[in-house]
């Protein structure tokens, strides 16, 4: 008797991988953001304290989306770098998601608007997602970051 998969159609074979690709793909761009801490909150509500403020953000550059952010007030904080790492998937799986991770530099006393886009760059902005944020720095120069 022959096995399920070796009586599909190789097309079919082919729409049923890609079809959950899509739908692993889907579930990352989903998962929303949230800034690092040592608590993990996939609703965006965590916050983290300190002289700099890591962001991390769902994302899936093999969709040609990626995230871009804007610091409305550059004299109180300042993005000081920003990566992208893919989640660990099993070899030769491709389309996988991962994380991009911004680290802001906390300058001087004050609240800033921070807003990440997840945006096509390359196709004239195509934007899938925006999300808003207030970085407020205290006199120690510690920060902490929003969402709202």
């Amino acid at each position: 008797m022959k096995t399920l998969l070796n009586s599909l159609r190789p097309r079919t074979v082919y729409l049923i991988a890609s079809s959950l690709v899509c739908a692993l793909v889907a579930s990352f761009m989903l998962m929303g953001c949230k800034s690092s801490s040592s608590q993990k909150d996939s609703n965006a509500e965590e916050r983290s304290v300190s002289k700099t403020v890591e962001v991390q953000l769902k994302s899936n550059p093999t969709t040609g989306f990626s995230w871009q952010c804007e610091v409305e007030d550059t004299s109180i904080a300042e993005l000081q770098s920003s990566s992208y790492k893919q989640n660990e998937v099993p070899e030769g799986m491709v389309g996988v998601g991962g994380v991009e991770t911004f680290i802001f530099t906390c300058k001087s006393e004050g609240s800033t608007k921070v807003t990440f886009t997840y945006l096509r760059p390359w196709e004239g902005g195509e934007t899938a997602e925006v999300r808003n944020a207030v970085l407020t720095v205290s006199s120690d120069g510690s920060g902490v970051i929003n969402f709202n």
